[in-house]
C-alpha cells in the first residue's frame, strides 16, 4: 500500500513545477506594457497562479497534519524519526516557498509596467521599512480578494454545471421516451408486414386457381356455355321488349 504522504508530497511538487510556470509567465507580462488581448491573459494568469497556491498551502497543512500525528509513535507508522525530520523539513521549505511568490503576487507595482523599484540613497530604504506593515496588510487583502473573487467563479462553475446536469437530465428522459415510441411503432411495423406477407400469399393462391381453372378444358365449356346463354337471354329480352 502506498504510502499517503508521498502520495500527497508528488502533488505538491508536480503543483510547484505549474506554479513555477504560471509566475515565470506573470513576470513576463508584468515587465511590459500589455495590450488589451495581454491584459486579459495577465489576470487569468494571475487568477490561476492564486488559485494554484492556495491549493498547494491546502495540501501543505494536510501534510502538517499527517507529521503532527505520527510525530508522536513513529514507530507506529512505520516511520523513524528522521524520516519525520525529512518531511517536516520538506512542508516547512515548501511553506515558505508559497509565502515568497505570495509577496512577489502582492510586491507594490508587481505587474504594472514603468513602476519606480529603486529610491534615492538611504532615504529609499527607509521608506521601504516604513511602508512594511502597511505593504503586508495590503498583501493579505489583495490575497483575500483574489480568494474571494476564486470562490466566486468557482461557485458559478458550480451553478453552471448543475444546469447543465438538469439540462441532460431532461435529454435522457426525452431520448428514453423516443426509444419507447419507436419500439411501439417498430412492433407495428411488424405486424403489418405480417399482414401483408399473408394477403399476398392468399392472392397468390387465388390467382393460381382462376388460372387453373382457365386452363381446365371443361371448365372452359362451361365458360363458352355461360357466355351463350348470356347472349341469347340478351336477345331475348330484345324482342320481348321491342
Amino acid at each position: 500500500m502506498s504510502d499517503p504522504f508521498v502520495v500527497v508530497q508528488e502533488d505538491v511538487v508536480s503543483a510547484f513545477e505549474q506554479a513555477r510556470s504560471l509566475l515565470a509567465s506573470w513576470r513576463a507580462l508584468g515587465g511590459k506594457r500589455r495590450s488589451p488581448q495581454e491584459e486579459n491573459e495577465f489576470q487569468y494568469v494571475t487568477d490561476e497562479l492564486y488559485s494554484t497556491l492556495t491549493s498547494i498551502g491546502s495540501d501543505l497543512n494536510d501534510l502538517q497534519e499527517t507529521i503532527d500525528v505520527a510525530r508522536v509513535a513513529p514507530a507506529e507508522y512505520g516511520l523513524t524519526s528522521a524520516q519525520i525530520t525529512e518531511r517536516q523539513a520538506f512542508v516547512a521549505s515548501k511553506h515558505k516557498a508559497v509565502e515568497d511568490m505570495r509577496r512577489t503576487l502582492t510586491k507594490p507595482d508587481s505587474g504594472r509596467r514603468g513602476g519606480n523599484s529603486s529610491g534615492n540613497g538611504g532615504g529609499g530604504s527607509s521608506s521601504g521599512r516604513n511602508a512594511g506593515p502597511a505593504s503586508a496588510g495590503r498583501s493579505n487583502a489583495e490575497f483575500d480578494g483574489h480568494q474571494s473573487q476564486h470562490q466566486i467563479l468557482i461557485d458559478q462553475q458550480d451553478q453552471q454545471f448543475d444546469s447543465m446536469l438538469d439540462t441532460v437530465r431532461n435529454l435522457h428522459g426525452i431520448a428514453s421516451t423516443m426509444n419507447t415510441e419507436l419500439d411501439t411503432q417498430a412492433i407495428m411495423l411488424g405486424e403489418v408486414d405480417t399482414l401483408m406477407d399473408r394477403t399476398q400469399a392468399r392472392l397468390s393462391s387465388a390467382r393460381k386457381k382462376v388460372d387453373k381453372f382457365l386452363r381446365d378444358k371443361s371448365n372452359r365449356s362451361i365458360y363458352v356455355a355461360v357466355v351463350l346463354f348470356a347472349v341469347i337471354l340478351v336477345l331475348l329480352m330484345l324482342i320481348i321488349f321491342t
